[in-house]
């Protein structure tokens, strides 16, 4: 394969904690060891800066400056805290999130982004542009490039207009608005990638773009080794659960918890042999639904810890537990993490690709999200030690690096020729700008 200068585009990139970071740091990772010269432009962290160093890009972003960021806090404050939507760095008050399309990222960081992508296309020549949301906002800046843009491929870590993130806009305008923009990135991106199945098949029933399929996945260089000190005691059962138990799309863990409850009270002396570690940062205060449930001698909440640690803590386990939405699309970061771990997973999954991967990579058991009967069977067939028993994975290479890179890197090509070939039949130079 030629080897190419690509720039990766993503406002979310390490530092940043969070698995929404994995998929552009491996990818990126992988990339370079295929030979491919990668730049990456990000936002800087707050208190930093902005900075270039080692192929990465960082720039200004209103949102992570501290004065903005206290504002926004202050703001929230006054609201009782429900006027903003919480981010990894900082906050954003909810009239940005009602008012600007597609979301509040165009005006807080896109300007600095654009600002260092036509600066460094003026430096050198670039192959590709690779534009990775959310936020949904950073494809726009592969359009602004305008007609003398290198190739651009779009990658969607989630759908935009198809089963999004954020709340739906007030306006019957603004969501016109919203859903134009979408196709006309998708339709003028040379290359359209998506993460799940779902998503690719928005894009091509409802949109007619022949959208790639190129899955989130782990890395096989981060394996830790087991951990000796979080595990339980001999002839304990751990169950662990990494990211936050509640979040997005309506994803609630009051059916596991009322689940786990249940089987205690049928043996209580599994009071002090069983318990879960929930190691995650999150948006709501969770104990109060433990304290509810009345487990809170079960249920260790640890909070953030960082990747490494958590990844560890899944390979401690004796079974792993992950809660979804309803959403279709819904197959978080968090899941190929718990495909690496070697251990069985309980998923309150019903009608997701989460739930179509587990199946297909027979990693685990499948129930639906609200099915507190069903929940329980997959618990106590798990301290049987039956799911340990049926554990049987296959497929993994699928959702693993390099190979994920190596797909990627395929989309970016195609996409090249694309754009030559428009190049060509318009009667432009070939080449970057």
């Amino acid at each position: 394969m030629t080897s190419r200068r690509l720039l990766f585009v993503t406002y979310y990139y390490p530092p940043q904690p969070g698995s929404g970071t994995g998929r552009g740091d491996a990818m990126v990772k992988y990339l370079r060891r295929l030979g491919h010269e990668v730049t990456v432009v990000t936002a800087a962290p707050p208190g930093q800066s902005p900075s270039t160093h080692a192929g990465v890009v960082r720039t200004a972003s209103l949102n992570a400056n501290p004065i903005v960021r206290r504002a926004f806090l202050r703001g929230s404050e006054r609201a009782g805290g429900a006027a903003t939507q919480r981010l990894a760095w900082g906050t954003m008050p909810a009239p940005l999130w009602k008012l600007i399309v597609p979301d509040p990222w165009l005006v807080t960081w896109n300007p600095a982004a654009l600002r260092a992508l036509r600066r460094l296309l003026r430096e050198r020549r670039f192959d590709c542009v690779i534009t990775s949301s959310p936020a949904d906002s950073t494809h726009m800046l592969g359009f602004a490039l305008g007609r003398d843009r290198p190739a651009w491929v779009a990658d969607f870590r989630d759908g935009w207009c198809f089963e999004p993130l954020r709340p739906p806009f007030p306006t019957q305008a603004q969501r016109r608005l919203d859903a134009w923009i979408e196709r006309r990135v998708a339709t003028r991106a040379d290359g359209v990638v998506s993460v799940t199945a779902p998503i690719v098949e928005y894009f091509r029933d409802y949109l007619d773009v022949n959208a790639a399929l190129v899955t989130n996945g782990w890395d096989p260089e981060l394996e830790p080794d087991r951990p000796d000190g979080d595990a339980a005691p001999g002839g304990s059962f751990t169950l662990v659960h990494t990211g936050a138990l509640s979040g997005p799309r309506g994803r609630d863990p009051r059916p596991f918890l009322d689940a786990l409850r249940g089987v205690i009270d049928v043996d209580r002396a599994l009071v002090g042999r069983i318990q879960l570690i929930a190691a995650g940062r999150s948006e709501h205060d969770e104990q109060p639904l433990i304290d509810q449930a009345g487990l809170g001698e079960v249920v260790r909440l640890v909070g953030h810890v960082p990747r490494e640690e958590a990844l560890a803590l899944q390979r401690s386990a004796d079974a792993l537990v992950l809660i979804t939405s309803r959403d279709r699309c819904e197959a978080t970061g968090k899941l190929y993490e718990y495909m690496a771990a070697g251990r069985p997973i309980i998923a309150l999954a019903e009608g997701t690709e989460a739930a179509r991967i587990i199946r297909e990579t027979g990693v685990g058991v499948v129930t639906a999200q609200d099915d507190v009967s069903d929940i329980v069977a997959a618990l106590r067939a798990a301290l049987r030690g039956e799911l340990e028993r049926r554990y049987a994975p296959r497929h993994l290479d699928r959702y693993a690096y390099p190979g994920l890179a190596e797909q990627f890197a395929e989309v970016v090509e195609q996409a090249i020729e694309r754009r030559q070939r428009v190049r060509l039949q318009t009667g432009g130079r070939p080449g970057a700008a």
